[in-house]
């Protein structure tokens, strides 16, 4: 019986690692499980409804921002800055804006969400919910 759980186990844990392979924008040879992480954690949840409704509070105030919007695209802002770590320069640089103008479209953020992003906690909640969002988009 323990083998059969253990072969259970072993199938989907090579689902989420294919699963995460095929989105993964990393050029890795192999890829094994631990490069599966929250992402692929979030991609096995993507259709339970209290993550998409965790995605739509923390998120929903901006992706109805952007949709009367779409010029701007703050949510891309958001996901820039976030995936630089916080560190604003680099975010500018990796959105390619003039940092006032970067720093501007995060005063907007802040606005819109009526949250602090220089708090890591709330930083960290958007991120997962950005996550989550890429999720529920993926196939």
């Amino acid at each position: 019986m323990g083998s059969l759980r253990e072969a259970r186990r072993s199938l989907v844990e090579a689902r989420q690692i294919a699963d995460a392979a095929r989105r993964d924008r990393r050029d890795l040879p192999i890829f094994r499980l631990p490069h599966v992480g929250l992402a692929g954690l979030l991609h096995l949840l993507r259709e339970e409804p209290r993550l998409q409704t965790f995605v739509e509070r923390e998120l929903g105030a901006l992706l109805a921002y952007d949709a009367r919007h779409p010029r701007e695209q703050l949510l891309g802002t958001l996901r820039a800055y976030l995936d630089q770590g916080r560190n604003k320069s680099a975010g500018a640089a990796a959105a390619h804006l003039s940092r006032p103008a970067f720093y501007e479209r995060l005063a907007r953020i802040a606005r819109v969400l009526d949250v602090d992003l220089d708090s890591v906690e709330a930083c960290l909640s958007l991120h997962v919910a950005l996550l989550a969002l890429d999720a529920i988009r993926s196939p």
